[in-house]
């Protein structure tokens, strides 16, 4: 029940945004260009839904709701067809149980370790518009590559220096962190609002699938809203 939530508050706001500007979008169909031939930049702020995720032999790792933010580059081929190149940065607060073993191998417990898990993925995805107008519903989907980062330090700080030429010498430390990167799959259903000339805005609610070797693939549901800016 608890990870429907962002489900149905994500869906609301979608249909809320798709009611209250019915009337609008009809009133622009004069001012509405089409999208065919344009290109389109946008910002998109990002929301994760919470997951647990099964590892096996008694450990897990549960990540919390987590909040991100892309930038999209992309252009429409016709007024139904669109393809993006996106790139993404998200952080969740996490909590992973470790079992734990003796020499033998024989169970003794488990451990819990708590940290903030980064990720960016870079996607290139083709968006489907059911209709020719400036308000829409819409089918996203398309593939990318996903990096993770645990912030787990994998060894002891290091230092490095450097000359400036305001400030001389500047010497400080870095850490090196556990991490890995995956091939990942999307698939979203939104609506879109061709607002004005120039401007758009696009709720979408999305799938995310990581292959995550061993573990085997895990979806992670999430939403965003793109505001865009087509020339």
């Amino acid at each position: 029940m608890y990870r429907s939530r962002p489900v149905i508050v994500i869906a609301g706001a979608l249909a809320w945004l798709a009611v209250s500007t019915i009337s609008e979008a009809a009133n622009l169909g004069s001012a509405y260009r089409g999208r065919a031939g344009m290109y389109e930049i946008t910002l998109q702020p990002r929301f994760i839904a919470s997951k647990s995720i099964d590892v096996g032999g008694g450990s897990k790792l549960e990540l919390d709701q987590g909040l991100g933010f892309g930038l999209g580059f992309g252009y429409n081929f016709t007024n139904k067809f669109a393809l993006h190149l996106d790139g993404s940065w998200a952080s969740e607060d996490y909590k992973a149980t470790i079992a734990t073993t003796d020499s033998g191998g024989n169970p003794t417990g488990t451990a819990s370790v708590n940290g903030t898990l980064d990720t960016y993925t870079t996607a290139l995805n083709l968006s489907y518009y059911f209709l020719d107008g400036p308000l829409t519903p819409f089918l996203m989907g398309g593939i990318g590559w996903t990096w993770v980062d645990s912030n787990i330090p994998s060894g002891p700080p290091q230092g490095v220096c450097w000359w400036d030429p305001w400030y001389g010498y500047i010497c400080t430390s870095y850490q090196n962190t556990y991490t890995k990167d995956y091939f990942s799959y999307n698939l979203g259903l939104g609506v879109r609002w061709d607002v004005s000339p120039g401007f758009f805005v696009r709720g979408i609610v999305d799938w995310q699938w990581l292959d995550l070797g061993k573990v085997g693939t895990n979806d992670f549901l999430g939403g965003r809203v793109d505001l865009g800016f087509t020339f």
